[in-house]
């Protein structure tokens, strides 16, 4: 058998790799966790008791990205090597990529967002392979893999997730309290630069509309609200996040990953950001997810979505055609990196089934 070694560098890493890893692993493949100190990351890792070992501790200042850039390959060069990695997997690490290649270990990495140029220019020169959702609107050329699914069913696939009202309770929720979820970002990642969402104002007429109508549960990224929000600031276990969307009445905010994660649970998606990627243009098809980059915009959807009866039954449906139209793909992955095993030398070129969107025989 063989081992295989995850990186995990966000805690949406997390989601998306562990139930392929938990596959692997009843297949009789060791599968070996590294991981960023992410506070975020051990609680999460430690809740799902996946043992791991923190290969870099995050550093601060203005040189703090360039030196891990340059430093952080080894210690996971050093790790791929002392446990014996036949295959290494990452979402969007270039220093995953670099340490494998140096090794000569086949590499998967993942992407789904187009605008997060500089990690790609960095990522694709080492990897064996690039996957991507289908309706991913980039190329990397004879490496890229798609399949026919996004990120996010990776975990909320109906086979892989069920929301579950008990999971709530400790929070004060109950189905006949409505609730709404609203998420506002730093604009801290190099791919934020020059994007924005909502004004101050807006903030403030959206939180004010929504309470109007139930309790707000309000997210900012990094936990620092400003002053005048910190009342409706909610602090919850991260592995609830996915609970709560499910039964929110409405999901608002500028993360697209948040928004996308609604909508593939059925809930309605109001994404306010400048920028945007090909799942969330898909999931707009489906009329799932509404994205605009102004949030006087986005207050006048949400006003419009407060009134309109039968609200959940309509995006029921709606969901129910997109998953029709998706895969699960966690058994897609299982078997891509298992195809990887098996074929050593298998170039870039090397497509699975001639159709890499469409999920290959195990």
């Amino acid at each position: 058998m063989a081992t295989i070694l995850i990186d995990l560098c966000h805690p949406g890493d997390i989601h998306l790799f562990r139930r392929a890893g938990l596959a692997w692993q009843s297949q009789g493949h060791r599968v070996v966790y590294s991981s960023l100190d992410r506070e975020s990351n051990a609680y999460l890792l430690n809740h799902y008791g996946l043992p791991h070992r923190v290969i870099w501790k995050r550093r601060h200042g203005k040189l703090a990205l360039l030196t891990e850039l340059l430093l952080r390959p080894w210690p996971l060069l050093r790790l791929i090597r002392d446990v014996k990695a036949d295959l290494v997997l990452s979402f969007g690490s270039m220093t995953v990529a670099l340490a494998a290649w140096l090794l000569g270990k086949p590499t998967i990495t993942f992407t789904d967002t187009e605008h997060a140029t500089e990690q790609h220019l960095l990522f694709k020169p080492f990897s064996t392979l690039v996957a991507t959702p289908d309706v991913y609107r980039g190329d990397f050329g004879p490496k890229h893999v798609r399949y026919r699914a996004y990120h996010e069913l990776f975990y909320l696939h109906p086979e892989e997730f069920t929301p579950d009202w008990k999971e709530l309770e400790p929070l004060g929720l109950a189905p006949e309290t409505p609730f709404f979820v609203v998420r506002f970002v730093a604009w801290g990642a190099t791919h934020d630069i020059g994007a924005h969402g909502f004004t101050a104002a807006h903030k403030r007429d959206l939180l004010r509309v929504l309470s109007s109508h139930g309790r707000v549960l309000l997210s900012v990224e990094g936990g620092r609200p400003e002053p005048e929000f910190r009342s409706m600031s909610t602090s919850f276990p991260p592995e609830k996040v996915h609970h709560l969307l499910a039964f929110a009445g409405l999901y608002v905010g500028e993360g697209a990953t948040m928004a996308s994660e609604a909508a593939v649970l059925g809930t309605p998606a109001i994404y306010v950001n400048s920028l945007t990627m090909g799942y969330i243009e898909d999931e707009q098809r489906y009329g799932l997810v509404h994205h605009f980059t102004n949030g006087r915009a986005a207050l006048d959807k949400v006003r419009e979505l407060l009134t309109t009866p039968a609200l959940r039954a309509r995006y029921a449906e709606r969901r129910a055609r997109l998953l029709a139209d998706k895969i699960n793909p966690t058994p897609w992955l299982v078997a891509l990196g298992n195809h990887l095993l098996e074929n050593r030398r298998t170039t870039p070129k090397v497509r699975l089934n001639g159709r890499p969107e469409v999920p290959p025989r195990v």
